[in-house]
């Protein structure tokens, strides 16, 4: 039986030492948790001194003014290509005139916006049709500065030649006639 006994102190030693390590290890970790929350409160209170904003410079101040009147711009801009695309749905009625080739049919896209479809329209001379007035604004030619459907001339310059390093001196062309449409859509719900 000493021999149990002997067994059964030691184990009992080893046991109380592991017991004494870990109640080392407790007491470590529990005085670490209360310099963590020291520091905590410590910093909560730098926090608390510190102003709640700070000094905007007038550098600053005028750089927001211009970016709120930039996105003013950016929407005023939004508003006026909603009204353009409202304006070019509206639905015109009018009759298709092919003046390159009068008496056939032709097939033109159209696509105004970057949101838009691409859509293909096939039109026969002289018959009348329903489509959004941007398409038929582009069938007559766009505008002047941009014409859509035209078939260009290109008027040649009288005299000599001149050869120059200016980009577009070289050329012998003097100007370029866009008035010689190919398409007409005449509205016909006046």
């Amino acid at each position: 039986m000493t021999e149990n006994t002997v067994l059964e102190d030691a184990q009992l030693e080893s046991k109380e030492n592991d017991l004494n390590a870990l109640q080392m290890e407790i007491d470590e970790a529990r005085l670490e948790l209360e310099k963590t929350k020291k520091e905590i409160q410590e910093k909560k209170q730098e926090l608390k001194a510190v102003p709640a904003g700070r000094e905007i410079s007038q550098d600053e101040k005028d750089l927001i003014e211009k970016q709120k009147a930039r996105k003013g711009k950016k929407s005023e801009l939004a508003i006026k290509i909603e009204k353009q695309k409202a304006y070019d749905n509206v639905m015109l009625t009018g009759k298709f005139m092919n003046l390159r080739a009068p008496g056939q049919s032709v097939k033109l896209p159209y696509i105004k916006y970057n949101d838009d479809p691409v859509k293909l329209h096939t039109f026969n001379h002289g018959q009348v049709y329903t489509i959004p007035r941007g398409f038929a604004d582009q069938i007559n030619g766009g505008t002047e500065q941009d014409p859509c459907h035209y078939i260009p001339k290109f008027i040649k310059k009288d005299g000599d030649q001149v050869l120059s390093n200016q980009v577009g001196e070289n050329s012998a062309i003097a100007s370029v006639d866009s008035s010689n449409k190919m398409y007409a859509f005449v509205p016909v719900n006046f």
